[in-house]
């Protein structure tokens, strides 16, 4: 028996997200279809990270298990020849038979894509947005969520569970040319939770909020006082570490 891991991108904008739902398209799915021609039987992979709908990846992990032992480019070939164009798998190996690609994993990286000048070529990719913002007070606001937290006010009710602790180790925007770029690094994270932190910081950055607004909103655990959802197809798996 061979435990395989693999790294993969893909273009979330035809998906209803990573995980396997009845009579919709998933990125788990296409993956699973794709195994399944190449040995012949249904295989199960687990995914590092759930992405949502729309929602892209451009390292995300997964391992699936299969009895039969094959050399890494005859998997890498043989997945890639069956996936549609939007999925493609940059590595495969073999790995620990106990390494497991979500519970195994330390943090993942997220990033969200604004810009500020409309370009048909990013309206799948990047969110336009040209409201003025102060970026420097939102790299503030940005820090005030670093560290380990009770983020219950940035997610949607039905991901609402016992432990909404999440360890949140880097945080901050960047510019770079038209785009102001949102990274963050985290153990965990809670559903559609990155997109409202995003929406949030945003209405710090309108001067909608202030700094003792964003640590209030986190005190509060309340999804009602923070921010919008922002739009998916902004947001990318950027890595996931081990």
């Amino acid at each position: 028996m061979a435990n395989i891991k693999i790294t993969l991108e893909y273009d979330g904008g035809n998906f209803s997200g990573w995980q396997l739902q009845p009579r919709r398209k998933t990125v788990q799915g296409v993956i699973e279809n794709a195994l399944e021609q190449f040995l012949g039987k249904k295989t199960r992979i687990i995914g590092a990270g759930r992405t949502d709908t729309g929602v892209h990846a451009i390292a995300q992990v997964a391992n699936f298990h299969m009895k039969k032992k094959y050399d890494n480019h005859t998997i890498l070939n043989a997945l890639n020849a069956n996936l549609p164009d939007d999925v493609f798998v940059n590595r495969a190996e073999e790995v620990d038979e106990n390494f497991h690609s979500r519970f195994d994993a330390t943090s993942r990286i997220y990033l969200y894509r604004i810009t500020n000048q409309y370009t048909v070529f990013l309206r799948n990719y990047a969110w336009f947005n040209a409201q003025e913002f102060d970026i420097p007070l939102m790299k503030k606001g940005a820090k005030l969520l670093l560290g380990k937290k009770d983020l219950t006010s940035f997610a949607i009710a039905k991901s609402k569970k016992e432990n909404m602790f999440v360890n949140v180790k880097n945080c901050k925007w960047k510019s770079s040319g038209n785009e102001l770029i949102f990274e963050i690094e985290a153990d965990r994270f809670l559903h559609k939770s990155v997109r409202a932190i995003v929406g949030t910081l945003l209405l710090l950055g309108t001067g909608k909020l202030c700094l003792e607004d964003i640590e209030k909103i986190v005190s509060a655990k309340d999804r009602k006082m923070a921010g919008k959802t922002v739009p998916s197809h902004a947001l990318y798996l950027k890595e996931v570490k081990y």
